[in-house]
């Protein structure tokens, strides 16, 4: 079989990489192998079926692609953004679906790491590098995909707490996130309406939940 003319460019892009290390071209290049074995002969079968692919997520748990960029003090392999960026690239190649459920963890780790508190970065980051706990990203709502100026989930303070009232959904890995980081308006008086946003980590158990009645 030949592989079609963009598949094979951008092969050859990944292969040209300027000034990796051994380490970065040793996890492509694993990366790479997978994907051909693990993905490439599956992911025809499983879009037609709609079916999730619990056994390629399996996969890369157990390459340690979940924990990927999180810091090594936490379990992860602590790798760069542009090693990251290229795996991502060598899995979207065997499959775009599949880098969705990697990326939204990505985004709430990536969150953790960065603003989180010393006890979520203890407690969170450890789990989610090995992708026992996984996170998902809401901002997406029912008359807004990617026009957070339009969101209309609140957070109303309730004494030391939060309460958030509105309706999310097109929710990548929520249903098996145990940890969904969700954008909502906080109402605190800023003059801009996107310093007016806060974003709330929501742990949860993975599965479809019931919708709540009115």
């Amino acid at each position: 079989m030949r592989l079609p003319a963009p598949i094979l460019a951008g092969m050859a892009r990944l292969a040209q990489t300027a000034g990796l290390t051994d380490l970065q071209i040793e996890i492509l290049a694993t990366v790479r192998t997978f994907v051909d074995k693990e993905i490439v002969p599956y992911a025809t079968e499983l879009e037609h079926k709609d079916a999730f692919p619990d056994a390629i997520v399996d996969g890369m748990k157990q390459l340690g692609l979940f924990g990927l960029t999180i810091d090594e003090q936490y379990g992860g392999l602590g790798e760069s953004l542009l090693t990251y960026a290229l795996v991502v690239e060598e899995i979207a190649r065997g499959w775009m679906s599949i880098s969705g459920v990697i990326n939204t963890h990505f985004i709430v780790a990536y969150l953790i790491s960065q603003h989180g508190t010393d006890d979520q970065k203890q407690r969170l980051l450890p789990q989610m590098a090995t992708g026992d706990l996984r996170g998902a990203f809401s901002m997406s709502e029912p008359e807004c995909g990617s026009d957070v100026a339009a969101i209309k989930t609140r957070a109303r303070p309730d004494g030391a707490e939060f309460v958030l009232t509105g309706q999310k959904m097109w929710l990548t890995n929520g249903a098996r996130a145990g940890l969904v980081a969700t954008l909502v308006r906080d109402e605190l008086g800023a003059e801009s309406v996107y310093r007016n946003m806060t974003t709330f980590l929501i742990e949860k158990e993975p599965g479809f939940g019931e919708t709540r009645p009115d």
